[in-house]
């Protein structure tokens, strides 16, 4: 039994050792990095101009570690569309923080509709039942008269039910000279579908109100309604 006893003893301080092998060098406390970006999280650029990237701050435990960002992602202003760059910087140990912004290449040939953000209303609404929240879409010209929009539904699985991203119905529509719409195209990447149409699609340019109702899936009905922030 003794040298039971003394074995253990003898294979816990082995082990107690590896484990400060393991650690060495670790910080007992990590702090992580605090991310700003200066702009706004959507930029809005005319097709064939210029970005300018405004620029980001941040700091580890009070230290600027500004130059430490990596920007992933590229804009073309030349060609009309939605790009995304995301910004990252990492502590001491090597954990990350990153932050995304939104730049919307837009054609800028006069329209009534604003290329911008929308906001869809909480009383929108799939057959009867109510978001209940404001979600934030985006609507831009990309050839005169014809518009991309991020979600035809809404933001009703990408951002209601938490789908992410590859459940928004993304498209495009034109406006006609009476301020209706017409379906040119949608997509759903999550369901590889589309929509079945839209339909009471118009724009008010006096409210900056958009509202249609999409069809999907043959029984599905999303009575939108978004106004430009």
């Amino acid at each position: 039994m003794k040298i039971n006893k003394y074995f253990l003893i003898f294979l816990s301080v082995i082990f107690l050792m590896s484990c400060e092998k393991d650690t060495e060098g670790l910080s007992s406390v990590t702090y992580y990095c605090d991310l700003e970006l200066k702009g706004n999280s959507v930029e809005l650029v005319a097709l064939n101009g210029t970005y300018t990237e405004p620029g980001w701050d941040a700091t580890e435990k009070g230290v600027d570690v500004s130059a430490n960002v990596t920007v992933a992602g590229t804009v073309n202003a030349s060609v009309a569309g939605l790009y995304t760059l995301t910004y990252s910087v990492k502590n001491v140990d090597g954990f990350a923080k990153s932050l995304t912004r939104r730049i919307i290449v837009a054609d800028a040939t006069p329209s009534a509709l604003e290329s911008g953000v929308y906001t869809v209303s909480s009383s929108s609404n799939r057959n009867g039942v109510a978001y209940g929240r404001d979600f934030p879409i985006l609507i831009f010209q990309v050839s005169p008269a014809e518009f991309f929009i991020s979600d035809f539904l809404g933001g009703w699985y990408e951002q209601r039910a938490g789908y992410g991203s590859n459940y928004a119905m993304t498209g495009r529509f034109t406006l006609a000279g009476d301020n209706t719409l017409s379906l040119v195209s949608s997509s759903i990447i999550g369901w590889g579908d589309g929509l079945d149409g839209i339909s009471n699609g118009v724009y008010n340019p006096a409210t900056k109100t958009i509202s249609w109702t999409a069809t999907y899936v043959g029984t599905l009905n999303f009575n939108v309604t978004a106004t430009k922030e």
